[in-house]
This record gives structure tokens, C-alpha cells and sequence, in this order.
């Protein structure tokens, strides 16, 4: 591990100096790539389910992870390429965060928004539950295992205002909700056209028994530039809520490089068995990513990718995936495209990525250490 690490030493020296190997000018781009070791201070990040739900602070300094199934929260300090702290929680009790959560965000105040079953709630760093939002009380959809949060959001220039994109289980219906806390109240805001969603999902049987189901679901990551944006991930669009004039519209693209659709439509269900071929198929067609806004560079980025899978499944009855074509969409401000390309040096899927001073940083799990492909965009 120790002669591991010294080559990745090396190898982010020489990358970092901006010799020609490092540097890409593809049509009219001009690229560099690097990749950092993330030193743990003698601690470890688990890995096991890779860079789940990775979230930035306000400032773009530090990556908050959280490790499944676990208590806790790595920060992450992005500067120093090294683990900040561990910031501890409880499971149980009147700071407990349960055994589950469905997801984080991270205040205006850098204060860590939880949310699960049963509780929606926010905590200091130091695992301090600060305040219950209460949205039990305010909204049904809180009530109950029929619908569930994809994303708690609170509002840029008020924290009484509290943004939830939600699911229906039943139906697979989203909708978006507007919570004022402060008056208890609940506002609905439907999305249009999300019918077509359903060709894109389908239900998992299993010796004649529901077993779970796969597809494409709506995403939110943050409010950026006083927008909340909505990817459609099948779709080459996104809603957009602007937050500051309480308005919804649908922003669509025509890329010239990946189509503006995933092509391949789900059945409705299939058996356990039959998965994998639709997951595969799902996969080898695009699927667009979120676009990610940068403060500094005043711009967004959108990554969208295809799948390249093993011909036979494994010995599991998995098609490994074997590789990725990744696709790189520069966004301006008002999200109309300035520039796209097909980015040639990576090879795996960019699911896990944010974008922060310029930079896409790409997760790399290097032999059970936690590594970025970072990539400067001029």
C-alpha cells in the first residue's frame, strides 16, 4: 500500500505541473486532468458503497460523506486534500438519527439537514438536533411509507422556507412541495409531463411476489444561482424553479453528440431473473447527470454517459460494466449551452462528481482509499 501510494504521489505531481500529457485542447476546450489521494489523518473512510450522497459546503471548501449504515460524517477539507474530522452522531435518543437515512443536506448555516422516515430534522456538526421541522404535522405526504423525500432543500435566503421533492410510491407520481415552517402551511407544485416517466420504470417480481423495482427517478441536488433544478435523467432537460419568483418552466437542450433521450424503454415488469438484461440495456443508452453550478467560474456543468458493458454475465448473473462514454455539456448562467464535447481520457461512469472552483472532481476509489479524477475546464 505504502509503494501504491507513492505512485499516485508521483503521479499527481507530474500531472499538476502542466506538462503537455496532462493538457487536452479538444474542440475548443481546454482541459487539464489530475488525480488526488485524500489523506485520512490516520483514520479511515469507508468505502463501501462508494462516494454516497457526496455534498458540498456553501463555500465549496470542504465534501461531507456519509458511510451507510454507520453515525456518522466524514468532512472532507478540499483544499488540503485530507480528512478535516469526523463528525460523530447518535443513533438513539433525543440527538438520534435513527438507523436509516433516505438522505442529507447541508444548511446556509453549514448545519446538516436529515431526513428518513419519521424524522426530518436539522444538526449542528457536532450531532446537536437543533430543531424537528415538523412536516408531519404540516403535510400527509409526510405521514405514513406511501410517499417519501428524494430531497429536502432549504431555501437560500430563508431557512423557514423548506423545499421537498417527493414520490409516490404507489404510482410513481413526483411532486414538488414548498413548506413555510413558520406559518405551517404546504404548498404543491406539480411537474408537468411526468407520465413518460413510467416508460421508464419498471416492477420486479418475484415467484409471483412484488421484489422492488428499477428505473429512472427525478433528482434535485441543490439550489444554485436561486434556481432549483429538477434532471429528468432519461430526458435531455430539466424543470427549473426559480426560487426567487416562485416560477416552474421546462428547459430543454439539443446536444449534437448524445441524442436527447434515453432509448430504451423499460417493460412494466419483469421477473427477478430478467433484471439484468433491462438494467443493462437501460445503461448502454444516455443518461444525463444533473447540472452542477460553479460560484466562481459562474457557469454550470453537465455530465451524461453511456454504459459499456461485458458481453456474458458473471458468475452471478451480472453484466459488469467495462466501461463508459462520457460527455461534457458547459452550461452558461442562464443554462443555454455554450460548448460540449466527448471527454476521450475517462472511461468509467460519472456518478459520483461534483463541480466546485472550476473543477469537476470525479470519485476514485483507489485500492479502498478515497481518490478524485479532477478535471479543469477552460
Amino acid at each position: 500500500m505504502k509503494h501504491y501510494s507513492m505512485l499516485i504521489a508521483l503521479w499527481i505531481f507530474w500531472s499538476c505541473s502542466k506538462d503537455e500529457a496532462g493538457r487536452q485542447d479538444i474542440e475548443g476546450f481546454l482541459l487539464f486532468q489530475d488525480t488526488v489521494l485524500i489523506d485520512p489523518k490516520g483514520d479511515i473512510i469507508n468505502l463501501k458503497y462508494g462516494l454516497s450522497s457526496p455534498e458540498l459546503s456553501k463555500d465549496g471548501r470542504f465534501l461531507f460523506h456519509y458511510p451507510d449504515g454507520e453515525h456518522r460524517f466524514n468532512k472532507i477539507n478540499l483544499e488540503r486534500l485530507e480528512l478535516e474530522e469526523t463528525l460523530l452522531f447518535e443513533k438513539e435518543g433525543p440527538n438520534g438519527m435513527g438507523g436509516y437515512i433516505g438522505g442529507f443536506s447541508i444548511t446556509q448555516d453549514e448545519h446538516i439537514l436529515i431526513w428518513s422516515y419519521g424524522l426530518h430534522a436539522v444538526f449542528s456538526q457536532k450531532g446537536t438536533k437543533l430543531r424537528d421541522l415538523g412536516l408531519s404535522s404540516i403535510a400527509d405526504e409526510f405521514k405514513g411509507y406511501e410517499s417519501f423525500p428524494i430531497r429536502l432543500l432549504e431555501h437560500p435566503n430563508d431557512p423557514t422556507i423548506l423545499f421537498g421533492l417527493m414520490i409516490t410510491w404507489q404510482d410513481y407520481t413526483y411532486t414538488l412541495l414548498k413548506f413555510d415552517l413558520k406559518q405551517k402551511s404546504v404548498e404543491r407544485i406539480p411537474l408537468p409531463e411526468t407520465e413518460r416517466l413510467k416508460s421508464y420504470h419498471m416492477k420486479i417480481e418475484h415467484e409471483g411476489r412484488p421484489a422492488g423495482g428499477f428505473g429512472a427517478t427525478p433528482m434535485a441536488t441543490t439550489i444554485q444561482n436561486d434556481k432549483l433544478i429538477i434532471s429528468l435523467l432519461t430526458f435531455n432537460e430539466v424543470y427549473v424553479y426559480d426560487v426567487l419568483v416562485d416560477s416552474l418552466y421546462v428547459k430543454s437542450w439539443d446536444s449534437q453528440l448524445t441524442g436527447n433521450q434515453n432509448e430504451y424503454k423499460l417493460p412494466k415488469t419483469v421477473q427477478l431473473l430478467q433484471v439484468e438484461e433491462h438494467r443493462k440495456k437501460f445503461f448502454e443508452s444516455i443518461v444525463f447527470l444533473d447540472p452542477m453550478w460553479d460560484p466562481v467560474s459562474k457557469r454550470y456543468i453537465r455530465l451524461s454517459y453511456k454504459s459499456l458493458f461485458a458481453v456474458e454475465p458473471n458468475e452471478d448473473g451480472e453484466y459488469e460494466e467495462i466501461g463508459a462514454d462520457v460527455f461534457l455539456t458547459v452550461l452558461d448562467a442562464n443554462l443555454d449551452i455554450l460548448k460540449e464535447t466527448q471527454l476521450p481520457r475517462l472511461s468509467k461512469n460519472p456518478r459520483n462528481h461534483f463541480f466546485t472552483d472550476n473543477r469537476i472532481w470525479l470519485f476514485e476509489n483507489m485500492d479502498d482509499e478515497l481518490g478524485f479524477i479532477r478535471i479543469t475546464v477552460d
